[in-house]
């Protein structure tokens, strides 16, 4: 996660200076100036600018989606759906840190983040702490919603899978998952606002 933080934030600062005007102190120089690139530097810019942007919206994008009367899913809600040795491999009955840890070693953060919200609150500050790090890149909010929203509903111990749809059977651990997630999301706005304080 950090190489990839720290590739989002060069590709940012890179256009940032590129895009930042240049101020000369001589009256005679242009205020700003444009730097222009190759078209093989352009091309490569632009394949990742889209690569990151899919990528951060695949972070904030629900697996499950609910529209009045309709349900749609992304792909790792599909996968899960349709895939039961995958779906098997996904849930256990407990996770652990080490979990945690495998899951983002597998660049799979909305899983990492599923888990946290399994352990929750166990160790809560150092969950709490952990998630909201990821604020600076994405919203920590909306990355656990997506979380919530994409595994609670496909977890064997709540759900069972009938024509291709999740079946609720145990509303009473949906509901604990779903208030865990709620208390993590009020805290991540507390923490926002406190940070606002600090800086004023």
């Amino acid at each position: 996660m950090l190489v990839k933080i720290k590739e989002i934030l060069s590709t940012v600062l890179f256009f940032g200076i590129i895009t930042v005007p240049v101020f000369g102190q001589n009256k005679d120089l242009p205020k700003s100036e444009k730097i222009s690139l190759t078209a093989e530097q352009t091309k490569f810019l632009q394949k990742y600018e889209e690569s990151t942007k899919q990528w951060l919206e695949e972070l904030k994008t629900p697996g499950v989606n609910i529209d009045g009367n309709q349900m749609t899913f992304n792909k790792e809600a599909q996968r899960l759906i349709n895939d039961p040795v995958y779906r098997n491999k996904v849930y256990k009955d407990f996770f652990t840190y080490d979990d945690v840890k495998l899951s983002l070693s597998n660049n799979e953060y909305i899983k990492a983040v599923w888990q946290l919200i399994t352990i929750y609150p166990e160790n809560k500050e150092h969950i709490l702490q952990y998630i909201y790090a990821y604020d600076k890149v994405i919203p920590s909010d909306e990355l656990t919603i997506n979380a919530f929203y994409t595994y609670a509903f496909f977890d064997p111990k709540i759900t069972t899978i009938e024509n291709g749809k999740p079946n609720i059977y145990r509303p009473d651990l949906f509901e604990n998952y779903l208030r865990r997630t709620k208390e993590i999301v009020s805290y991540i706005s507390y923490f926002r606002k406190q940070e606002v304080k600090t800086d004023n």
